[in-house]
């Protein structure tokens, strides 16, 4: 595999990393994607294709399996853009909407690779999106990495790499390890978390306490009847359960209390973030005719005001109308202008999300959550609007050098997306966010000044279901509460 020459690989810190005065931002790159531009979307692919490539030929036996896995996930990711930068605070440093970006595209291309090898790789499965069905490939370079070396052992080095880049489920690594299936998710989650302490000392983090770890049972139903349940979010993290798995053991998650899920989801985005971190030198350049297949299977753009064109009407019908036409689109450009300005503040702005939800006819309100240490959080949740908010006080002053940061879940276990940083005088107004059906929980972490690129799994404050249906925890319907 050949190393591009890329300004900044994914994880590095960019305050080290050389920088191109010029060089837009992959986050400022997927926001102009998702309002539709494509040289923008073409800049997006060249920054960041060789990680995803080489993760794509790690994963596939085939080249052109490969290639096709690639161009899936760009075209997911054209797909998934306008609900992916919805998510990136402008409260961030730039250097972390980036990291952000990174970790969203890395654990989309697995999420899509895993799911073509999975149905379309074999024969007689599947959608056949793939062009030869040829199967899992090597899973990437075997050696452990010098820099893991004293942290992480070979042996789980290996099942690791065997489920990230070799696309497998726990059954497969025991399969390939030639060990049974409750060994092979031992040390799945075993490498998982020797993963994650290496990257907290890269980082200069402090390592997160490690206590005694059960060895795990061959099924998910078993770990979880066990009460092992919060052990599966590492090998949630490597999407080495199924489907059903996977769901069976954040629902657990859920069950054990109010906010549990949101540390069972900050531990899966810890791990994930730890192993796209220690496999970031897997990279590989695609075909170069690649991107232009990728452009020309992206959806038709809208002609928009050039359909109004009578291009088909005589000259002289043409001519006459041209005088009306002229003002009715000048109008026309009024009212939608007055239209957008209003939308955007409507749907957009704090306020306006704000008001919406409070006015809403469904409105649904938690009781206030305890933060420990001090402090409440309340959320207030709209179905009709897809949207919510969340309202914090009496936090305690924090140590210099720290931070109150807020985290929103997605439910597809993905990385949580940070909703800002704040001091204790900070929350004076709500914290709200849109695409309610997308998220699970909010969260609080402590974290230094500046905020982090990921929550810090031992200074969860609390945590917030998004689910009015759960009865798990203190929350009630009807209008926000007072006391």
């Amino acid at each position: 595999m050949q190393t591009p020459q890329h300004p900044e690989t994914p994880g590095a810190d960019a305050s080290t990393a050389p920088q191109q005065p010029s060089r837009r931002g992959v986050d400022e790159l997927l926001h102009a994607s998702a309002r539709g531009d494509r040289a923008a979307f073409s800049a997006f692919y060249d920054a960041t294709v060789p990680w995803v490539h080489g993760m794509a030929t790690a994963m596939f036996r085939s080249r052109r399996d490969a290639a096709e896995a690639t161009a899936q996930t760009y075209l997911a990711a054209w797909s998934e853009a306008p609900e992916a930068e919805l998510d990136l605070s402008d409260r961030d440093a730039a250097a972390a909407r980036e990291r952000r970006v990174f970790a969203w595209l890395e654990v989309l291309a697995h999420r899509v690779m895993t799911g073509l090898l999975r149905t379309d790789a074999l024969p007689e499965q599947g959608r056949r999106l793939l062009p030869e069905r040829a199967g899992l490939g090597t899973g990437g370079p075997t050696a452990l990495p010098a820099t893991l070396e004293g942290s992480v052992s070979p042996e789980t080095h290996r099942a690791v790499r065997l489920a990230w880049l070799g696309g497998r489920t726990d059954a497969q690594v025991a399969e390939a390890l030639d060990v049974p299936v409750d060994r092979a998710r031992t040390l799945l989650r075993d490498g998982v978390q020797e993963l994650v302490a290496a990257h907290r000392a890269d980082q200069g983090l402090p390592a997160p306490v490690a206590g005694a770890r059960p060895a795990l049972a061959a099924t998910t139903r078993e770990d979880v009847d066990a009460g092992r349940g919060a052990e599966l979010a590492d090998l949630s993290a490597l999407h080495a359960l199924d489907a059903a798995g996977h769901t069976a053991a954040a629902a657990a998650a859920q069950q054990r209390g109010a906010g549990e899920l949101a540390l069972w989801r900050t531990r899966v985005d810890a791990g994930r973030r730890a192993v796209a971190w220690a496999f970031r030198d897997v990279v590989a350049e695609p075909p170069s005719d690649l991107l232009d297949g990728v452009l020309r299977r992206l959806p038709a753009q809208d002609m928009g005001l050039e359909l109004v064109e009578e291009t088909a009407a005589p000259r002289g019908a043409a001519e006459r109308r041209r005088g009306l036409k002229t003002v009715l689109l000048g109008l026309l450009a009024l009212v939608v202008l007055a239209l957008g300005v209003y939308a955007g503040w409507s749907q957009f702005s704090r306020d306006g999300i704000t008001h919406r939800v409070h006015g809403a006819k469904d409105l649904y309100t938690t009781s206030e959550y305890p933060a420990a240490g001090g402090g409440t959080m309340q959320g207030f949740l709209s179905d009709s609007e897809n949207s919510g908010y969340v309202t914090v006080s009496g936090m305690p002053q924090l140590e210099d050098g720290q931070t109150y940061q807020v985290w929103l879940y997605p439910k597809d276990g993905s990385a949580p997306s940070s909703l800002g940083t704040y001091d204790a005088d900070g929350f004076d107004d709500p914290i709200s966010f849109r695409g309610l059906d997308r998220f699970a929980a909010v969260s609080m972490t402590v974290e230094p000044s500046g905020g982090s690129p990921e929550p810090t799994a031992d200074d969860v404050l609390l945590g917030l279901d998004l689910d009015p249906s759960n009865q798990s925890g203190p929350q009630y319907g009807g209008m926000p509460s007072n006391n």
